[in-house]
């Protein structure tokens, strides 16, 4: 029997990897606490009550479990399989209801977990508390159900370096989906309200939750540990595609390489991506290095291998790229897991998988069935895969193959978006690819001794460009006549982008190509083009050949569905289709900025967050410091000051370390630090807490500045935030004090409201 309960519309989740870079434009709408308010006060209304002895004291959690965690921390193996285990059988043995998030381990108390999926059925009222362990802490669900509906309140706890369970996070909300699957799985999810998460993303945060409630016997999932989990879906398709030893079919042995290299070898293979994307290096592997980690778990002969890979006979080995940015694949996939098995009479073992996706709410989204061969010695070999789709058919959309090799020349093409039909004739575009390449001649100088690495389509494949040679091809373009710009200079000829909007605003047609030179080297002349009402972007991509000789890599044409050029002078716009992994807006600053404003920003701004922390969204002096002191924004300022990323020990910081640095850049004490950024006195260090990277922030840059009477300078600072299209978001008074050795101190901010609302960070 299959128990579904919809609870509500507003929390169906889409499933396309590239809307990853549209979620600020799903923030229309009230938001789902409001709606769990609304729901809740008709609980009120029918004079609803709970059984408030049902919640679960979290110091009796510690308490039941403290000897367990003792060993555990003596041993170094919290957050471990068996200690978790212990845990859940131990909280099992006192009345709780307890699991593993990752459904290694057999649900405590699971007669309780059914009599509340009942409950929710028949619209009776019940009440559940929960205990399902993560790591090394755990997340403590209190359940209340009423007419069907089930609120959902989920705090998160975790063991601190003395031993005592901290509340980390908190979240609650109505269940937006409530089911008990015929698997046996308990699948929920819901929206909750997350001002960080609203404030980047302008929707809430949706937390999906798939846990088995039915055992599972451990065979089955000491198999599953053993051949599948290790592998998974992630970045292969052993497990993806239906293959025999008589035939390999489509599998891929370069990511069979990937998985396997270490685990023959015991340490990762050398043969890495390079520094940044378009820099992915080509290897030649010794075929008995590559032959011998594929064999090790694939009964397969050379020939047939060689066949289906890129063999080089002449150098007896294979050629091989990692897999590039292009090839990503959406971070959160299913997991299998094995629900039967069969013991084969040739000694082979069947196993019967089921793919667990929590993101999609199910149990089952596909299965496969693959046979493995137990090996003398304990080692084994996968034998087949074949692959189960549902009636309905499932596709595996998270997931991407490697490009082919004759699609590795298209392969920029991915990330770039396509308009149905270019505005430009097939004449005017070979027009316009001759005049660009005689552009790109200008700058033959700089590129005439360059050292080439790799062979990706998508980018330059030049060696260690720099930002200087960046700029002498800008001004080398510039002075031929050309629009040219690279990051951090001002853009050459730009009254030529300012005629072009004053036409299309008019509604005239009009064309303007500007050249961008990316920090690789490649340069990307963009043709801004509008005709007929229509505006699109044709977009080429200039490499270069041993000699500083240009060539043509790709082109795209792409609609734009907006654009503006602000009275700063930022041309902001939008295109129809977004590129995956882009903001949801395209920029370039087009009129100039002084140097001196450039590098102010350098020095004092550039690398200070406005949403991690509340340096620049809070107004502080001396008197408040205390209100920015968070121990997350240390990693900024450390690389502000060394100019190094920060590299820790057991994720904490010795205090002369960051208190010398801390003292340099804000008025502050060693003892307002100890007293606020989590100082240990016995290790004599900080914690280190870590900054997540954040989509779409805004970054500031000094407009105007003042140098004043007492050697301080005050910065008028302005912050842009394209991607909600504008350049003036909110702007900031920042007066630093610099010192003879180079350092400086910020000693106070007043930020001010523009055109957006100042970002509220999350405590």
């Amino acid at each position: 029997m299959v128990m579904v309960w919809e609870i509500g519309k507003w929390n169906r989740k889409g499933l396309v990897f590239a809307a990853v870079c549209m979620m600020l434009l799903a923030g229309c709408g009230s938001r789902a606490q409001d709606k769990a308010d609304i729901v809740s006060a008709q609980a009120n209304d029918r004079s609803v009550t709970f059984n408030e002895n049902v919640s679960v004291d979290v110091e009796t959690i510690a308490e039941t479990l403290s000897d367990i965690y003792a060993k555990a921390a003596e041993e170094n193996i919290l957050g471990s399989l068996d200690i978790r285990r212990r845990m859940i059988v131990r909280l099992g043995e006192h009345g709780y209801t307890a699991a593993d998030m990752e459904n290694q381990i057999d649900m405590a108390g699971a007669e309780r977990a059914l009599a509340f999926c009942k409950a929710v059925e028949e619209k009776e009222i019940d009440h559940m508390a929960m205990i399902v362990f993560k790591g090394a802490g755990f997340h403590l669900y209190d359940l209340k159900t009423w007419d069907g509906h089930v609120n959902v309140d989920r705090k998160y706890y975790e063991y601190d370096q003395n031993g005592q369970l901290q509340k980390r996070n908190e979240a609650g909300y109505l269940a937006g989906l409530w089911q008990y699957t015929e698997e046996g799985y308990l699948l929920f999810e819901g929206s909750y309200s997350s001002d960080e998460n609203y404030m980047l993303t302008m929707s809430d945060a949706t937390e999906h939750m798939a846990l088995r409630i039915l055992p599972l016997s451990e065979t089955c999932r000491e198999l599953n540990r053993k051949y599948i989990l290790p592998v998974s879906y992630e970045r292969n398709n052993i497990f993806l595609t239906d293959w025999s030893e008589e035939d390999f079919g489509r599998l891929d042995f370069y990511d069979i390489f990937d998985r396997f290299y270490k685990v023959v070898n015991g340490h990762p293979h050398p043969y890495t991506a390079g520094g940044g994307a378009g820099t992915e290096p080509v290897y030649e592997i010794p075929a008995n290095v590559f032959e011998n980690v594929v064999a090790a778990h694939f009964g397969i002969e050379k020939e047939t291998l060689r066949s289906k890979t890129d063999y080089l006979p002449e150098n007896a080995a294979y050629k091989y790229s990692p897999r590039g940015f292009y090839e990503s694949e959406y971070p959160d996939i299913p997991f299998p897991e094995v629900a039967d098995y069969t013991e084969n009479e040739d000694g082979t073992v069947t196993l019967s998988v089921n793919a667990v996706y929590a993101e999609e709410n199910t149990a089952k989204a596909f299965s496969h069935k693959t046979v493995i061969r137990p090996l003398d010695g304990g080692g084994f070999q996968y034998v087949s895969n074949e692959v189960i789709l549902p009636e309905e058919d499932y596709d595996m959309w998270w997931h991407t193959d490697r490009l082919a090799k004759e699609d590795e020349g298209d392969s920029a093409l991915w990330v770039l978006p396509q308009a149905e039909q270019c505005l430009l004739t097939e004449a005017e575009k070979e027009e316009l690819k001759d005049a660009v390449l005689t552009a790109a001649e200008q700058a033959e100088e700089v590129y005439r001794d360059i050292e080439l690495t790799g062979e990706a389509a998508y980018g330059s494949n030049i060696k260690e460009f720099t930002q200087e040679q960046c700029r002498k091809v800008v001004s080398l373009l510039g002075s031929a006549g050309y629009v040219s710009t690279t990051d951090d200079a001002n853009m050459e000829n730009y009254e030529k982008v300012e005629a072009f909007y004053a036409a299309y605003t008019e509604n005239r047609d009009a064309m303007v190509t500007l050249y961008n030179v990316n920090s690789d080297g490649l340069i990307g002349a963009i043709t801004f083009l509008c005709r007929d009402g229509n505006v699109q972007t044709y977009y080429v991509g200039i490499g270069w050949r041993k000699g500083g000789r240009p060539e043509i890599k790709y082109t795209s044409a792409s609609d734009i569905a907006e654009m503006r050029l602000t009275e700063k002078g930022y041309l902001i716009y939008a295109h129809e289709d977004m590129m995956p992994h882009s903001g949801l807006r395209q920029y370039w600053r087009v009129k100039p900025l002084s140097e001196t404003c450039r590098e102010l920003t350098r020095k004092y701004i550039r690398g200070l967050s406005y949403v991690n922390y509340n340096v620049l969204v809070t107004n502080w002096d001396s008197g408040n410091v205390e209100d920015i002191l968070k121990p997350c924004m240390f990693e900024d300022i450390y690389r502000i000051d060394t100019g190094q990323n920060l590299r820790t020990e057991n994720r904490r910081i010795p205090a002369e370390i960051y208190e010398r640095i801390m003292t340099t850049y804000f008025p502050v004490s060693v003892e307002q630090l100890r007293e606020t950024c989590g100082y240990d006195e016995k290790s004599g260090s900080y914690a280190y807490e870590m900054i997540f990277s954040r989509q779409y922030p805004p970054f500031g840059e000094v407009v105007d500045y003042t140098e004043n009477a007492d050697g301080t300078i005050t910065l008028t600072v302005d912050a842009v935030w394209a991607d909600y299209d504008s350049d003036l978001a909110f702007t900031n008074r920042i007066v630093v004090q610099p010192f003879a050795d180079g350092t400086f101190r910020y000693l106070s901010n007043v930020i001010e409201e523009k055109e957006r609302e100042v970002p509220k960070v999350t405590e």
